[in-house]
């Protein structure tokens, strides 16, 4: 009779799971605001998720939220380019690209239906009408990086990042004049 609160608990594990686990390519994810409403669909057997993104022109637009694009749809991503999606905020689409540690970072411009940056960076924050991160400029050495010795002792490769922010108003890119060194895999 042990065995009966580890069976359970077991049941309840799995049942939690089946709750929690991604969305299927069958279905989509949505994320609107009051301009664009975005369908995600995951691949079946590649990594990443495709995009279809509809201008919203009234509220039925807003709520209705499928995948199955139309050639009104701007339609990003293909099987290969694994594509992720970050956020939605006002006309940006904010996505990244990767299939492991290190990765890439990429912004479309809705209204455009134009990529207007992508590139490699690893993190991002969106902050008071701002997206900043640290995008990776080129490998680091050991003239060029304070921790170099420690990354490669660790297994780790180095790289150099700059601090960049995108004005999410005018699309606009500063570079913030600060450098790091980052690990990378």
């Amino acid at each position: 009779m042990r065995c009966l609160p580890l069976i359970s608990g077991l049941v309840v594990l799995l049942a939690a799971a089946s709750f929690s686990a991604p969305a299927s390519a069958a279905s989509a994810k949505c994320h609107s605001n009051r301009f664009f409403t975005v369908a995600e669909k995951e691949y079946d057997d590649d990594a990443g998720a495709q995009f279809a993104v509809r201008a919203v022109t009234d509220q039925k637009t807003a709520k209705n939220c499928h995948f199955t694009p139309t050639k009104k749809d701007f339609v990003i991503g293909r099987p290969g380019d694994p594509l992720w999606f970050g956020a939605l905020d006002g006309k940006w689409l904010i996505l990244t690209r990767s299939t492991g540690p290190q990765g890439d970072l990429v912004v479309y411009d809705l209204t455009s239906r134009k990529a207007v940056l992508d590139v490699p960076s690893d993190a991002y924050e969106i902050k008071k009408g701002e997206l900043s991160f640290w995008q990776r400029t080129g490998e680091a050495t050991a003239a060029t990086c304070p921790e170099f010795a420690e990354h490669q002792a660790n297994g780790m490769g180095s790289a150099i990042t700059q601090l960049k922010v995108m004005n999410l108003q005018s699309g606009k890119l500063t570079d913030k004049g600060q450098q790091r060194c980052e690990a990378t895999q």
